[in-house]
């Protein structure tokens, strides 16, 4: 009689290190992601909430992302290196390479994102076919006092920061910020 042979397929150790290390990359992403969307949440506040009370106008609403965005920078660094990264590098030397990355995206992509979604330029129109669209579909029409047209092009003009400095901000975090 004859053994039959256990043909069960096995994964070359290579794949299976490279799985485990995408598994690895996805983990952190998603919780960059949930860093992220809190620090949005803070920045928009900040920024909505002072643009509003001061009556900043759309062209003039890239100054106050200066602040806002910094505030949402606290909270980034502390929970990027404790939970996201959990970095065991120094204090000192993973705050001033986060601080480093961060003041680029905070202070010029933001900012330079807003300014050209938001100002006088050919990006404020991106805002404008959204506002368009909100009211189309009725949207604008159910807030008629908070959805207005100021307010549609400096949420895209935020949004567009957004995108832009959350691409920066993990690429640098994970190569060097938090590098251990």
């Amino acid at each position: 009689m004859l053994a039959v042979r256990n043909k069960r397929k096995t994964m070359p150790a290579r794949k299976k290190s490279a799985k485990k290390d995408e598994a690895a990359l996805a983990k952190q992403g998603g919780k960059f992601a949930v860093v992220g969307v809190s620090n949005t949440l803070i920045d928009f506040t900040i920024f909505q909430v002072v643009t509003t009370l001061l009556g900043v106008p759309p062209a003039q609403s890239y100054m106050v992302k200066f602040f806002s965005g910094s505030v949402a920078m606290i909270n980034s660094f502390y929970w990027n290196r404790r939970w996201t990264f959990k970095s065991n590098a120094g204090l000192a030397q993973s705050g001033v390479k986060f601080l480093a990355a961060t003041l680029v995206s905070v202070w010029a992509i933001q900012p330079g994102m807003v300014f050209l979604f938001s100002g006088t330029g050919p990006g404020v129109a991106f805002g404008a076919f959204w506002f368009h669209c909100f009211q189309v579909i009725g949207v604008a029409g159910l807030l008629p006092n908070t959805i207005t047209y100021n307010w549609m092009i400096k949420t895209v003009a935020f949004g567009m920061g957004v995108v832009g400095s959350a691409i920066w901000n993990f690429t640098l975090y994970k190569l060097w910020a938090f590098k251990v």
